[in-house]
């Protein structure tokens, strides 16, 4: 498991270098915010149309083989814009968000077959700390570069990230066992999706995860780009502080993810609370001198006990049967919520301010916390596997 973590360690850290580099490089050649938005939710709005074909073509032809293909596309990518430039950010971003869709889909079903049901919610959890562990330095290495350094020192980083994940994925423990019954029809998927919609948990779920999603989206394209704009704070320090909350939040909290199938609107509200208040920190940014970086800290919290809660969930609660497909289309709810965030804040930046794009997500945030609760009681009935359990709470 150790290896897979390193994979997408090293896989997530060109991830994180770009995330901040493609907006200020953007900005400098002239883009205008929505143009900024559009392209940075280009890269999961294409991971979410993507998502459920990559479930059917893991089944088909296995973890292992997917996998393999997909990190040389990986370094396809990354190489096309060390040779263009600038000129290619539409065309990178778009390509990485094909990547994406297949790599997450495949280090998900793989984590999920390799573990026990009991260390499910554990190996999620530390897959999603290798996801994010990247924070903790890449947005702060590609400022360095891209403000110190000639920037030839950052096509050489970008250079290396997108050959060296190819070497951990050889020898790994990822299943190379095929599904002959993976393959899904589009005529197959529709009364198979309607089937799973029967547990409004499902529903709610992927709701959820798509406000927070669009919040996370739109602080993570906007963020850096408004305190190197205006000079309110460290963008480095302030994403290093998220990072390390994150990290330390997904491992110490690990055992807190709940993995019993059931949906938690409790635990999922303390969590966006936490969002909530980070984001309503932020519009008063210019007022707060150093206590911004309070909000770094929600933000961490929030950002570090979404993913892997709801996705947890999720892998008990979809029927078995067809679970390579449909985890993909209620996964892709966090993909489409990622690029709207970055599709809708870029115009409410430019028709308002950056202010009122924060505002709107600490709206966006309390939207969610009440969806929860007015739906709280149409989700007492789930499905896990191929069982339908029901309970009541307490």
């Amino acid at each position: 498991m150790l290896q897979l973590y390193a994979l997408a360690l090293f896989f997530f850290t060109a991830n994180a270098v770009l995330t901040v580099i493609f907006p200020l490089q953007a900005a400098e050649h002239g883009y205008r915010e929505g143009e900024i938005g559009i392209m940075m939710g280009l890269y999961m709005f294409v991971c979410m149309v993507l998502r459920p074909w990559a479930g059917q073509l893991i089944a088909k032809y296995s973890v292992l083989n997917i996998m393999k293909w997909l990190l040389a596309g990986h370094a396809f990518a990354l190489l096309l814009y060390v040779w263009l430039g600038v000129e290619s950010l539409y065309i990178v971003r778009a390509l990485q968000g094909v990547v994406t869709a297949f790599f997450s889909m495949a280090m998900q079903i793989g984590v999920a077959t390799i573990l026990l049901d009991k260390d499910r919610g554990q190996g999620m959890s530390m897959y999603s700390l290798s996801t994010v562990l990247p924070g903790l330095y890449g947005p702060a290495l590609a400022l360095l570069l891209w403000t110190q350094y000639d920037h030839l020192y950052l096509l050489l980083l970008i250079g290396v990230l997108a050959v060296l994940p190819l070497l951990f994925v050889f020898g790994s423990p990822l299943p190379a066992i095929k599904e002959e019954k993976g393959m899904f029809t589009f005529r197959e998927m529709i009364p198979a999706f309607k089937d799973a919609c029967r547990y409004r948990g499902l529903i709610v779920s992927a709701f959820v995860m798509l406000l927070g999603a669009s919040v996370f989206g739109a602080i993570s394209t906007f963020l850096p780009l408004y305190m190197i704009t205006t000079g309110y704070g460290n963008p480095a320090l302030y994403l290093f502080l998220q990072a390390i909350v994150v990290v330390v939040s997904r491992f110490l909290l690990r055992k807190s993810i709940p993995s019993d199938g059931k949906w938690h609107p409790g635990f999922m509200s303390i969590v966006l609370v936490s969002s909530v208040i980070g984001t309503t920190l932020l519009v008063y940014m210019p007022h707060l001198g150093h206590f911004l970086y309070i909000s770094a800290i929600f933000n961490g919290v929030a950002s570090a006990m979404l993913y892997p809660t709801i996705i947890t969930y999720m892998s008990f609660a979809i029927p078995k049967e067809t679970k390579h497909i449909l985890l993909g289309v209620f996964l892709a709810s966090y993909d489409l919520g990622f690029a709207l965030g970055g599709f809708g804040m870029g115009f409410v930046i430019q028709i308002s301010s950056f202010s009122s794009m924060f505002a709107t997500c600490s709206m966006i945030g309390l939207a969610a916390i009440a969806y929860i609760w007015l739906k709280r009681k149409e989700t007492d009935v789930i499905f896990i596997d191929e069982d339908v359990v029901s309970y009541k709470k307490g």
